[in-house]
Parts: C-alpha cells; sequence; structure tokens
C-alpha cells in the first residue's frame, strides 16, 4: 500500500517538534523521506534551524553588555583589593611609624644611664625623656664644628622595641669634640671625665640667667633645683634697689627642731647652687619660724666661692664646672 504523500502544511508544523528531537522515529522518518523530495519544506527547516542558532548566538548589544559587566566586576574586585592593600598599608604604616621608628620630642630632658666612648666610638644608653613610659628606639647623630648632637625617638614599650638598647656613633673629628647634647641639654663637655653629666646637672645648666631680677627665669632654677621638696612652701622676695642683689626666701611653715640642723645644710646647697648660675646675685636669704621663732640664715658669693675652691661664678660658663660645684652639695 502506497501511503499518499503527507502535506507540506503538517510537516511545517511538524519541524519544529523535529529540530528539538521531539517527534517519534516513525515521525522523523516520514519527514525525513519528504524533506528528501520536497524543496519548500527543507528551505523551511534551514530557516528554523537558523533563526535557532540566531537566537543561541549572541548579538553585538548582547556582546558588549556582558564585556561591561566583565569590566565592571574587574573594576569591583580592583576596587575591593585596593581597599584591602590601603588598609593593610595603613596598619603596617602605623606600626612602623609609632612601634619602631617613633616620634622625637623638642625640648625632652633625658635621662643618660650610660655615656663612654673608646677609640673614637661613644656609645650612649638613654633613659626616657621627662617621666615618659616611652623607651628610645633610635638615635640620629648629627657631628657638626665639635658638637655631637643627638636626636632621640621615642616609642611605647611593645614587643618590637624593649628599651635600654645602646646606640653607637663613630665620630669623624674625634680630637675636636667639645660637647655632646640632646638639644639644649648638654650631657657631657671637653674637659670633663667622660660620664653624664647628673640629671640636677643638666636641668639647672639649662636655666642659668644673667639677672637676678628676672623673677620668672628665677622660677626656673628653683623648679630645675626642686626647692619645694626640700624646703616646702614659700614666698620670693628680691633685693635689686642697689647692689649687691640679693634674693629673699621666706619659708611659709614653721621648721621642726629636730630638722633645723639639715634644713639648713639644704638650705645652703641651694644658695651656693643659685649664685653660681644667676650672674648677678650676691647673697641669699632665708627666713624661717622654729617653735615660732624667727630665723634667719644667709649664704654670699664669697662664702660660695670658699667651699667651691674657685670662683663661684665661673659655674655659669661651664656645666662641667658647676658638675664639680653640685657634686660637692648633698644634690
Amino acid at each position: 500500500m502506497i501511503m499518499d504523500k503527507i502535506p507540506c502544511e503538517v510537516i511545517k508544523d511538524l519541524l519544529p517538534s523535529y529540530i528539538d528531537s521531539l517527534t517519534s522515529e516513525k515521525t522523523k522518518e516520514l519527514i525525513e523521506e519528504h524533506l528528501k523530495d520536497c524543496k519548500e519544506c527543507s528551505e523551511a527547516l534551514k530557516k528554523m534551524r537558523g533563526e535557532n542558532d540566531a537566537q543561541m548566538q549572541p548579538g553585538e548589544d548582547d556582546e558588549k553588555e556582558i564585556a561591561f559587566l566583565k569590566k565592571t566586576k574587574l573594576m569591583q574586585n580592583i576596587a575591593i583589593f585596593s581597599s584591602i592593600a590601603a588598609i593593610v598599608l595603613c596598619g603596617l604604616f602605623i606600626l612602623l611609624r609609632f612601634f619602631i621608628v617613633g616620634t622625637s620630642y623638642s625640648g625632652s630632658y633625658y635621662m643618660i644611664d650610660k655615656l663612654s666612648m673608646d677609640n673614637g666610638v661613644v656609645s650612649i644608653q638613654l633613659g626616657s625623656a621627662d617621666s615618659s613610659a616611652n623607651v628610645i628606639s633610635r638615635i640620629a647623630f648629627k657631628e657638626e664644628n665639635g658638637v655631637l648632637n643627638l636626636t632621640p625617638n621615642e616609642v611605647p614599650s611593645s614587643i618590637f622595641c624593649r628599651g635600654g638598647k645602646e646606640f653607637s656613633y663613630t665620630l669623624k673629628q674625634p680630637d675636636e669634640l667639645k660637647t655632646i647634647c640632646i638639644g639644649k641639654q648638654i650631657i657631657w663637655e671637653a674637659g670633663s671625665p667622660m660620664k653624664p653629666f647628673s640629671a640636677v646637672t643638666s636641668a639647672v645648666y639649662l636655666t642659668r640667667h644673667a639677672y637676678i631680677g628676672d623673677m620668672s627665669a628665677n622660677q626656673k632654677t628653683a623648679n630645675a633645683l626642686n626647692i619645694y621638696s626640700r624646703l616646702g612652701e614659700y614666698e620670693n622676695q628680691l633685693e635689686t634697689s642697689s647692689e649687691p642683689y640679693g634674693w629673699i626666701i621666706r619659708l611659709k611653715e614653721s621648721v621642726p627642731a629636730d630638722r633645723e640642723a639639715v634644713m639648713n645644710a639644704d638650705m645652703q646647697d641651694i644658695a651656693y647652687i643659685l649664685i653660681a648660675v644667676i650672674d648677678n646675685l650676691d647673697h641669699v636669704i632665708f627666713e624661717y619660724t622654729v617653735d615660732m621663732e624667727a630665723r634667719t640664715i644667709s649664704f654670699d658669693a664669697a662664702e660660695a666661692t670658699s667651699f667651691f675652691g674657685s670662683n663661684i661664678k665661673d659655674c655659669s660658663g661651664s656645666i662641667g664646672l658647676l658638675e664639680e660645684l653640685i657634686e660637692k652639695t648633698r644634690y
């Protein structure tokens, strides 16, 4: 029995299912038999397959959108990476700046734990500045015109820096070295033993001045000597109307009788040092009471010179001589 030819309209209706392999094997065979002899349906098949391929292939606009999305994703990744890198770098900078390199503090006063020189190499170990809990991380050395100036950097004590480190510097012209200092703080002077000047000497030497009438400068010297801790509260009166110029220190609190001898010794030490570093100061008078009885004790430049063994006023021009004077006192 010969089957009638299947109409083209039926074949065209079946082509989508044929393309998607959804027809039965028998229907598939019939479609393919028809396509062999039907140019019209074969062209329809090609057209349908072409449209499907076109739908599956991205167009120019699609490609542009895909490229844009890829570029956007890349930029987002770069931004995220850059942010992470910036945070890491910032953390490293903070770590380096505050815990390893540190900061120099202009005007700070340092305790000198060790100072020595051997074959032109200066070695030094510093304590923290003033009452700071920081430690010294590094020291910059600058040698110029016989002066070796040190600039310490401080950091908080941490696992990165524990303090107590000794720093060294090889002098370019060791025979010309006159002074070693930290800013304005002189810690050694030629002609003196190679050891650091005492804390009191360094502090007091920075306050030396020419005129007793400058009460602000006087008070800086008094603070450096820490007169308050030795004598208690006091009032000041200056004798500057005519020479010889003097300074009266009047104690506000009564001195216990059993403490008078010790207090008098403190008064002597204070007077001699004040006379040494204030150029035109001739004498210092202390007024106080013991058991309601007024007492006065005074010290002048002649006595101070006798105590020191040479002109007391020379101490104002040499920190080494001032160190000798202070070593002779109970400071």
